[in-house]
């Protein structure tokens, strides 16, 4: 997957930044993640990026489109390739059990959400608690990479690997199962005193365990 400076390079949004634009981006999406977007000023973030407010302007006409310049690439570009990478290792039938899969799948994307915390904390407190900026990223996801998924759970399922569950079901458990993870260890309470190799080992088998087939279940 491209890192975040490369999608941001390359969105219509903040693609051709200057070196003072890229000052007030970086800005804005620190403060965005330590204080809210909403308890933020666009004042406080010309003085983080040691410019003047007026530079702001020129290029976002607003805070809400400087909030967005930072979300939609996530909506158009990350989940996607989350869904795409999610669907094309399915369906190439290279994991021999669900338990392989999910746990390859499932450590990979921790490690991209770690290390990208800030722009992941900001997208989580939007998309929860504004309806209008939650419509927006909905609105950003191309449809074809929420068919792949579909496809993805039909084939594990063909496979008898998966529950023969409604699709959205399967994907809002494994959503709500990891998000609750994320939220507890870097949202809520960010403790550095847990053992994350022994949870992470119990999140895969926990996911395993609810989404195999009975008859297939050890």
């Amino acid at each position: 997957m491209k890192s975040l400076i490369d999608i941001y390079k390359e969105s219509p949004e903040t693609s051709g930044f200057t070196d003072k634009q890229l000052k007030i981006f970086q800005a804005a999406i620190t403060l965005f993640a330590q204080k809210g977007y909403k308890d933020t000023s666009t004042k406080e973030i010309a003085q983080v990026a040691g410019v003047s407010e007026g530079s702001l302007f020129k290029r976002f006409n607003n805070k809400e489109e400087l909030l967005l310049s930072i979300l939609k690439p996530l909506s158009r570009v990350i989940l996607p390739e989350i869904i795409t990478e999610f669907s094309e290792s399915t369906l190439k039938s290279d994991y021999p059990t669900l338990y392989d899969f999910i746990n390859i799948i499932l450590r990979n994307r921790l490690e991209f959400f770690k290390d990208n915390m800030d722009v992941i904390r900001i997208f989580v407190d939007e998309f929860i608690y504004d309806e209008n900026i939650r419509a927006e990223m909905i609105a950003e996801i191309p449809y074809e990479y929420m068919k792949n998924i579909n496809d993805s759970f039909d084939k594990l399922k063909s496979r008898g690997l998966l529950v023969d569950w409604n699709n959205v079901e399967i994907f809002r458990f494994i959503f709500s199962t990891i998000f609750g993870y994320v939220a507890q260890h870097y949202f809520l309470f960010q403790s550095p005193n847990w053992d994350e190799k022994e949870e992470i080992s119990h999140l895969v088998t926990f996911l395993v365990s609810g989404l195999t087939p009975k008859n297939t279940a050890e």
